[in-house]
């Protein structure tokens, strides 16, 4: 691919560019936060003119209820927490083919991200008995 322009584009030359062919309408990764606000569970993005109306509808998850903090409260070691997050299905290609993390290159970011979580944290329960606390709660869902 020479051209730099994305719309003198042929079409092989967009698909050769565009090698996931991810479909946007079966993204399942939503966007998480630690707040729970309902009106956040269907939100429209794109809509900006610097999206070139490439709109669509997602929502907020809670980050413990999301399939990352699943992984964690599953796995047995670093290098299998490594290889659960590059399994995830991220969305469809326009086939019907699953997209990983691991297609979209982020399994090793998301492992460095969570390193450290993989460690159980020593907390004080209310009657203050030392007690080792491991992915909190939701995290097992």
């Amino acid at each position: 691919i020479t051209s730099r322009d994305p719309n003198s584009l042929s079409e092989d030359e967009v698909e050769r560019f565009a090698r996931l062919d991810i479909d946007p309408d079966t993204i399942t990764w939503q966007r998480v936060i630690d707040t729970n606000d309902r009106y956040l569970r269907k939100i429209t993005v794109g809509q900006s003119a610097t999206e070139k109306g490439f709109t669509r509808e997602t929502q907020f998850d809670i980050s413990v209820a999301s399939e990352i903090m699943a992984v964690l409260a599953l796995t047995s070691s670093l290098a299998d927490m490594r290889k659960r997050l590059g399994k995830m299905v991220v969305a469809s290609d326009r086939k019907g083919n699953p997209v990983t993390a691991d297609d979209l290159g982020v399994g090793g970011a998301l492992t460095v991200l969570m390193k450290d979580a993989i460690r159980p944290n020593l907390m004080q329960t209310l009657e203050g008995t030392p007690v080792f606390v491991h992915a909190g709660p939701f995290a097992n869902i």
